[in-house]
């Protein structure tokens, strides 16, 4: 066995988390020796409480290594650890690196450029709008999307990066073997084959609570900045948010509109420093992304557009409006309006919703 081996398998001895592992492999020099470790030895440590000594001594013995890996290679589960020279350069740089990472995909040089978009579950329409243009068009400037493949915000995150062609990253709350939530297996599926979907939680770990906040962490390590979307006055958004402080990296918000629970979290960021972006260029000037990169600016359909349509396009954004309230702004018929919003539809810059409302569909 390896030395990166015997750290896989302290990783599947529950309550040795990515703290304490870096700390008796740090007091101790080696994953090989603490795997062979005696009680003696262990009770030797300072720091290490009765009930841990006897909880991992308990969990050791009973526990195979072979049988680990073999189990792994089975279930198609990969593995890269602190120990391996291409575990990721902006993950290792983080206080607390997770020690084991168990992915489906392909690692790439690209995911240096990882940049994370991060929200509510309970995501508006606006806010699923914003997420997915913002994956989008970050991943046509050369970004990879990092996300937690949660319902709302980070799903669309997802799909906008892959609706784009480009690698996105997600990280898990939960076992590999336990994609949750559940409708999100095709995603997975999508993710693992233009990226990388991640866990530190070894498999079959349910998808607790507790687990979310320490999946963060991971988020905000493999990015260079993140961007919050929505968020409620308290959101693991904004956990990913302080994350991202912590290790140096850049934390961008959306604003939303200030009656609506979901902007607390975004605006509460703006106010304590996050800078305010309502396009992605706001972001692309952060890291000297501008002409001659990937990514450009603008729909040449827009240059196609007669005055009618440009004066409603105008009108509409990411929050869906009726069209009696386009007709009350714009002082027109329903002869006049409708027309000029199926002649947008056709164009692809404007999608109608349930209850003939409308927003926009690109920046």
């Amino acid at each position: 066995m390896r030395e990166r081996d015997y750290l896989i398998g302290l990783k599947h001895i529950p309550g040795l988390g990515a703290k304490l592992i870096k700390s008796l492999m740090q007091e101790f020099n080696s994953a090989e020796y603490l795997w062979h470790i005696s009680e003696k030895e262990l009770r030797q440590h300072p720091k290490l409480s009765e009930s841990f000594i006897e909880k991992f001594l308990y969990h050791r013995n009973r526990l195979i290594l072979q049988e680990i890996i073999e189990g792994l290679i089975e279930k198609g589960i990969q593995t890269i650890t602190i120990l391996d020279d291409d575990y990721p350069i902006n993950l290792r740089q983080i206080h607390d690196p997770p020690p084991v990472l168990f992915y489906s995909g392909q690692w790439s040089d690209e995911d240096e450029r990882g940049f994370g978009i991060v929200g509510s579950r309970r995501a508006t329409v606006y806010g699923q709008k914003v997420a997915q243009q913002f994956g989008k068009e970050l991943a046509q400037a050369g970004f990879v999307i990092v996300s937690g493949m949660a319902r709302g915000i980070d799903s669309y995150a997802h799909w906008g990066c892959l609706e784009a062609g480009g690698r996105t990253i997600a990280v898990l709350g939960s076992g590999l073997d336990v994609i949750y939530p559940r409708e999100n297996r095709k995603l997975a599926e999508q993710i693992a084959e233009n990226g990388v979907v991640l866990t530190e939680f070894v498999p079959g770990t349910a998808p607790l609570p507790q687990n979310f906040p320490v999946r963060n962490r991971i988020i905000a390590g493999l990015s260079l900045g993140v961007l919050v979307v929505e968020a409620a006055a308290k959101s693991g958004a904004l956990i990913t948010a302080d994350f991202a402080l912590e290790w140096g990296r850049d934390v961008f918000a959306v604003t939303g509109p200030i009656s609506s629970p979901n902007s607390r979290g975004t605006h509460y960021l703006i106010k304590q420093g996050a800078k305010l972006v309502d396009q992605v260029g706001d972001i692309l000037e952060e890291y000297n992304v501008g002409e001659g990169a990937p990514y450009r600016e603008g729909q040449d359909s827009m240059f196609l557009l007669t005055a009618d349509e440009q004066t409603v396009y105008n009108m509409l954004n990411w929050t869906p409006q009726r069209v009696e309230e386009l007709m009350e702004k714009t002082g027109w018929t329903p002869d006049r309006i409708q027309p000029v919003l199926t002649l947008l539809e056709l164009h692809g810059l404007v999608e109608q919703l349930p209850g003939r409302q409308f927003i926009r569909k690109s920046l």
